[in-house]
């Protein structure tokens, strides 16, 4: 049905075509101008996979058929084809002002549509399970992929697919589907082998293939393409790009999320997602609400980019963005990566995070983060974060700690650990391996643990966070990180640091083979620690050796 829209290429005067229709001119023109109307609706339909809506109709339909009718100038002779030229003229600038002017016009409702799904809260309240951190850079995935993807017999016919953080068995999860280099490739293979999986919390694993054979797929051609698949039996809603995710027993998925627009397709709304099974083509409605578990993304990147870019800079309208910049905020723009990254929270829910900052450039803090919520499509915007290092100046921090080794920094992620916004960095020699993990203190950037293993990693920042943040007593906020103990000292060592100006005192108590660290600046009676004394204190529990003091009493002092 679709294609009869073709005839609207035509010469729609009756008046012309009373006095031509003998003319073979006139007929060959018309008939040039009917095959050129199949061939844009064959282009928009098959190619652009456009929706069968009547938005899309004058979205992309006022431009053709304003230039079909204009056409008509060229039998100006005969009756009413000036009206004929008019319609023409009026099609061209309706869609001249829908595509140029009228965005402008729904600035602020953009920004109402994504308030209207956004709640504004203070900082975290629960910490992240420091096992389910991804410290693995996607680079770095990708770099060992590669590894992976060379092994292949005819290695030539397949590529690397978009790479993406998943969740599989209760564990993150670096996947990356397996892709065609091309359409001869695909007419010799029609068929991908598998894709490749690499952990994202094991800086120490290895890229693995994962041998599952599909059929459709986004690099595939004709009716094996994954999106014309799915548009081939649902015509009507606006189709996203796919993402690659499989269930937890590792089957193989692509979501396809779909949905409608708002305001002359200006404001996309995801209704659902269509969930494929590459292997044999059939293909599952979900709409948000009952969607299966293993699903970690319904909403993609591209939609919560403009989500957050519309809470941020249109709250006051087109003018106030143009010019005043009033209580306006922009999301961080990375240049080779999305300006949302995948980030799980502590209930391993996967969000789309991006930090904010003021319109001022350079600005190195920030005014806040968000958390879109990839499932459902609410947001959670975080304004305690109000200065608060921004990504950007995370990975400065980290270039410029490592600037001999010239290591290049990761996209970063914040995350709230033992208490504290803490921005993850990895950072990467120039052929993107894994040299160095850091983890940084959001608001103090002199407070940081650089490792080049995890556990060492964590357990470093614990006693960074309670020895260098000075009076900080509510650090670390984990309960479970501090210990009691009290005991008799069986051991002192004491040196002055000159650095920090102060007494450091060194003990060990009896029955305990840690040693426990503690400054004047702490505890000025902590000088006069000596061997055979009694003491209480509260220590920050770590798996190494050496453990940082966080109170002390001793007996007989107050």
């Amino acid at each position: 049905m679709i294609y009869f829209l073709s005839l609207l290429a035509l010469t729609l005067n009756p008046f012309v075509w009373k006095k031509k229709i003998r003319n073979k001119r006139f007929i060959a023109a018309q008939t040039g101008r009917f095959v050129l109307g199949l061939l844009l609706v064959f282009l928009m339909t098959y190619f652009r996979l456009i929706d069968h809506t009547w938005q899309a109709f004058l979205s992309y339909g006022s431009l053709f058929w304003g230039f079909f009718l204009l056409l008509d100038m060229m039998y100006k002779k005969e009756k009413t084809v000036s009206v004929n030229a008019a319609a023409g003229l009026l099609l061209l600038l309706f869609f001249a002002y829908l595509h140029f002017l009228y965005p402008l016009t729904v600035t602020k409702a953009k920004y109402d549509f994504a308030a209207a799904k956004t709640t504004i809260v203070a900082k975290p309240e629960a910490s992240m399970d420091e096992q389910h951190i991804p410290v693995v850079p996607e680079k770095y995935a990708r770099y060992k992929s590669e590894k992976v993807l060379g092994e292949l017999s005819h290695v030539s016919y397949y590529e690397l697919g978009h790479t993406s953080l998943q969740k599989i068995d209760g564990h993150l999860y670096w996947v990356t589907p397996i892709e065609y280099s091309g359409f001869f490739k695909w007419l010799k293979s029609h068929k991908i082998p598998g894709y490749i999986r690499m952990s994202a919390e094991n800086e120490n694993a290895n890229a693995v293939l994962v041998k599952k054979e599909m059929k459709y797929v986004p690099s595939a051609y004709y009716f094996e393409n994954l999106k014309r698949l799915v548009r081939a039996q649902h015509q009507t809603p606006i189709l996203f790009d796919p993402s690659f995710e499989p269930d937890e027993s590792g089957k193989p998925y692509y979501v396809v999320a779909y949905g409608y627009y708002q305001k002359l397709r200006q404001i996309p709304e995801i209704q659902g997602v269509y969930v494929v099974d590459p292997q044999n083509g059939k293909i599952r409605n979900y709409t948000l609400k009952n969607l299966p578990g293993f699903i970690d993304q319904a909403i993609p990147s591209t939609v919560a980019e403009a989500w957050n870019t519309w809470y941020g800079e249109n709250i006051h309208g087109f003018w106030n963005k143009l010019f005043a910049q009033e209580d306006m905020k922009r999301p961080t723009e990375w240049s080779q990566s999305d300006e949302v990254n995948g980030v799980f929270d502590h209930n391993l829910e996967l969000n789309w995070f991006t930090d904010f900052t003021r319109p001022k450039s350079g600005s190195g803090a920030m005014v806040g983060y968000s958390m879109l919520n990839t499932r459902t499509g609410k947001m959670i915007y975080y304004a305690s974060a109000n200065g608060l290092l921004n990504g950007k100046s995370a990975m400065n921090v980290a270039e410029k700690t490592f600037k001999q080794n010239k290591y290049e920094a990761g996209i970063p992620n914040l995350y709230t650990i033992y208490g504290q916004e803490t921005w993850v960095v990895p950072l990467m020699d120039s052929n993107h391996v894994l040299r160095e993990l850091m983890l940084i203190h959001g608001k103090n950037e002199n407070v940081y643990s650089a490792e080049t293993d995890k556990r060492t990693l964590f357990d470093s920042y614990k006693y960074a966070l309670a020895t260098k943040l000075g009076d900080d007593h509510a650090v670390p906020t984990d309960s479970a990180l501090l210990k009691k103990m009290t005991g008799s000292i069986t051991h002192v060592y004491r040196y002055y640091d000159e650095e920090a100006h102060q007494t450091v005192s060194q003990f060990m108590v009896d029955n305990n083979e840690k040693i426990f660290t503690v400054t004047s600046g702490q505890n000025p009676y902590s000088v006069f620690l000596k061997a055979g004394g009694q003491v209480s204190f509260q220590y920050v529990d770590t798996n190494e050796r050496v453990s940082a003091v966080k109170t002390l009493q001793i007996e007989g002092k107050k």
